[in-house]
Parts: C-alpha cells; sequence; structure tokens
C-alpha cells in the first residue's frame, strides 16, 4: 500500500450522497433504521475486512422493513459504489473523507451516529474482526466505541465521554484510525500504535 502523499477518497459525489439521504429517508420507518451518518458508518466497517459481506444483506439489518423494491435497488447501488471507494482509498493509503467536520460542539451527532453505524457492523461480524486478534482489534476501536454513545452506562467509558476534550481527540484520530484498522485486517505484521485495552459488549444502535 503507498501511504506516501495519497489524498483521502471521496466516497459518494455531492448528487451520488444526496440520492443516498433521499433513499434512506424513503425507507425510513422506524426510529431504529438507518440515516446518512448511521449508513456511512455501517459502510466504512464493511469496506475494512479482507471480504464484504453482500451488500443486498445490509439492508435487513439498517431497516426494520425495506419495502420499496426500486428505493432498495438504487441504495444497494450506492452503497456498493461508495464501499468500493472505500476500499481504494485504504488500499492506496490515503484512507476516506469522513462526511463530518471534527468539531464536536457542532457535529457530535453525526459523529456518534456514524461511530454507532460503524459499530453496527461490527457487531455483526464478531467472529471477522475478532478472529486470532480481539486483544488489538478491541484497543483500536476504543475511540469508536466511545464516540458512538452506545456504552455511555459501561464504568470504563464514563470517565472518557465527560472529557469534552479527549473525546474531541479521539474524534480528530478517526481518519488514521480507520487506515490502522485496515492494516491490522490485511497487514498484521504491520503492528498499529495501539489504545487502552477495552472489553467489547453488543448495544442496540444509539437514537
Amino acid at each position: 500500500m503507498n501511504q506516501d502523499n495519497e489524498l483521502p477518497q471521496l466516497l459518494l459525489d455531492d448528487e451520488q450522497l444526496e440520492q443516498l439521504d433521499e433513499c434512506l429517508e424513503q425507507l425510513y420507518q422506524d426510529e431504529e433504521d438507518a440515516n446518512l451518518y448511521v449508513a456511512l458508518g455501517y459502510l466504512t466497517a464493511q469496506a475494512l475486512p479482507p471480504k464484504t459481506s453482500n451488500p443486498n444483506e445490509w439492508l435487513e439489518q439498517l431497516f426494520a422493513a425495506p419495502n420499496n423494491q426500486a428505493t432498495c435497488q438504487t441504495l444497494v447501488e450506492l452503497l456498493t459504489l461508495a464501499t468500493a471507494a472505500a476500499k481504494k482509498g485504504f488500499y492506496q493509503g490515503g484512507g476516506i473523507e469522513l462526511p463530518f467536520e471534527m468539531d464536536l460542539e457542532t457535529e457530535s451527532d453525526e459523529i456518534a451516529d456514524w461511530c454507532a453505524g460503524f459499530m453496527q457492523a461490527v457487531f455483526e461480524q464478531e467472529e471477522t474482526w475478532f478472529a486470532n486478534q480481539e486483544q488489538a482489534m478491541a484497543e483500536l476501536l476504543l475511540p469508536i466505541m466511545a464516540l458512538s454513545g452506545l456504552f455511555a452506562e459501561e464504568p470504563e467509558f464514563i470517565e472518557i465521554e465527560e472529557d469534552p476534550q479527549l473525546m474531541a481527540q479521539l474524534a480528530k484520530q478517526l481518519a488514521d484510525l480507520l487506515l490502522d484498522i485496515y492494516c491490522q485486517f490485511n497487514a498484521p505484521e504491520e503492528k498499529p500504535k495501539t489504545r487502552p485495552l477495552i472489553g467489547k459488549q453488543k448495544k442496540n444502535r444509539r437514537r
């Protein structure tokens, strides 16, 4: 992988991103259904392991009742396109352009939803994510778990989430962290810098 002077990969252009948002709004019926940031976080996590699951199966995880066939087809096409772009960005070493500014004061909901969608994909494929690398992966996922808001009641996260400066620092790590995770999956001999070890627990998506 070439990590020198590579620019972050844009997942979708503005028109495609707007189309994705419209599709998600059309399918949204339940409070647990995905919004734009949840979906983008979810597909980003899907792009990191060597093998990506079938995007047609994602809709059943992202929506309680995805019942508009035409919208579903368009959504799958957009998710597939964005995932391919993410894979390209990680492979080339530039990573991806995240869909939010790293400013927790104005973008905290977007960051939290993105991280919650990311963790949903991790929970659905725990064997893939933690097989033979449980400790290293748990350490790498710490910032995403903390920023997701899914673990706010867990003792090991309370102190982290009550420190705005620390949370802001974690948010700024996200882009580099994704490259670390990609290397952990695809080039495990290149040991990434890890964070303090935490346990992993499945949680419902943040709302």
